[in-house]
């Protein structure tokens, strides 16, 4: 599933940059992109990363 149309991002891709990498939600946006352009996604990949029990690093 897409979560940011805007730069084609994936929640997998977050998953895996979170996952392998040990990015915070800052840098896991600098590495992949999402929210720059438009913005819609933000609402949606924090609530994506506090159901998936990611780090709340943001």
């Amino acid at each position: 599933m897409y979560i940011c149309i805007c730069k084609k991002i994936t929640e997998s891709q977050l998953k895996d940059c979170y996952t392998k990498n040990s990015c915070d939600y800052d840098a896991s946006q600098r590495k992949l992109g999402f929210s720059l352009k438009c913005g819609k996604c933000k609402p949606s990949v924090e609530n994506l990363l506090k159901k998936s029990h990611f780090k709340k690093l943001f």
